[in-house]
């Protein structure tokens, strides 16, 4: 009897070993995970804070909040940011739009044609308190 390959068949898994990465198939990159990949960028940048306004705590809106638009393989991005005043808001701008373009594509694979940085300061009574608790 033969055996015919299964997706889970030794034979299959060999043949997808010795085939080159351009003839297994492409990877499909949601607008929500770039989303959230950017946006997790985004906090991990020195000088920004998680931000929501009374009513956006009501909506579910805050900062930072990522836009995508993809462009057939490549997207383009439009964040809105918050940072605590004073602060050196070039600087904070820059560091988002370089941590946003090495970040998306390093870890999606979706090169990034443009990043728009919106800054929003506030003062620090308003920001979110992230704290963890170990148990």
């Amino acid at each position: 009897m033969v055996e015919t390959p299964t997706p889970t068949s030794p034979a299959t898994r060999s043949n997808e070993a010795t085939t080159s990465p351009d003839e297994r198939g492409t990877l499909d990159v949601r607008h929500k995970a770039i989303q959230r990949i950017v946006e997790h960028a985004v906090l991990q940048t020195p000088g920004t804070v998680a931000h929501r306004s009374t009513l956006g705590r009501l909506t579910g809106a805050g900062s930072p909040k990522a836009t995508i638009t993809m462009e057939g393989r490549a997207a383009r991005v439009e964040v809105d940011v918050a940072a605590i005043w004073p602060c050196d808001v070039d600087r904070i701008a820059t560091a988002v739009r370089n941590t946003v373009l090495t970040e998306a594509f390093r870890l999606s694979g979706v090169q990034i044609r443009a990043v728009d940085v919106t800054l929003h300061t506030v003062d620090s009574a308003s920001v979110e308190q992230t704290t963890r608790r170990v148990q």
